[in-house]
């Protein structure tokens, strides 16, 4: 299963790297840690999954490029840019936010969640809230990646 974390923030995304290795021995797992990367390796490396944070820089942070502004509903504009292109890798959202203050806009997941499943249901899976220090994200990321993955696998080896 080759699967695609877009995720800025390194603690995270390290315990989700670790524990889906732990969890599935066929994984290949590549990272990406802005909205223009992510949307860049979608094309790359061709995802059976997308693990998505709400949160996001434009660009990579580095040495000469602060990361462009942060969109607190980053991950929105990136399911967007995904309808645009025509991509259609399936999503789940993971933040450790449960509300979003975008200045003109606010929002709760659940809110985005429901928008989401109605605006981007070719994509989008659903939404895993993340806290490092409570593991119930662990049992729902698993049951998401199961159902959208390896149930959609199993469909393709059965039609071989």
């Amino acid at each position: 299963m080759k699967l695609l974390i877009v995720e800025d923030d390194d603690n995270k995304q390290s315990q989700i790297s670790s524990f889906l290795n732990s969890q599935y021995s066929d994984l290949t797992l590549e990272v990406a840690r802005s909205l223009k990367s992510g949307l860049k390796q979608i094309r790359t490396f061709n995802p059976d999954l997308v693990l998505l944070d709400m949160t996001l820089p434009t660009y990579d942070v580095g040495p000469d490029e602060p990361g462009g502004s942060t969109h607190a509903l980053g991950g929105r504009e990136f399911l967007r840019e995904l309808k645009r292109y025509r991509l259609k890798p399936p999503v789940i959202v993971v933040t450790q936010y449960s509300i979003f203050d975008a200045g003109t806009e606010f929002a709760t997941l659940q809110e985005l969640d429901a928008e989401f499943m109605r605006t981007y249901p070719e994509v989008y899976r659903g939404a895993v809230y993340y806290h490092a220090a409570i593991g119930s994200w662990k049992d729902h990321i698993i049951k998401l990646i199961n159902e959208n993955v390896r149930e959609g696998q199993n469909a393709k080896d059965s039609d071989s």
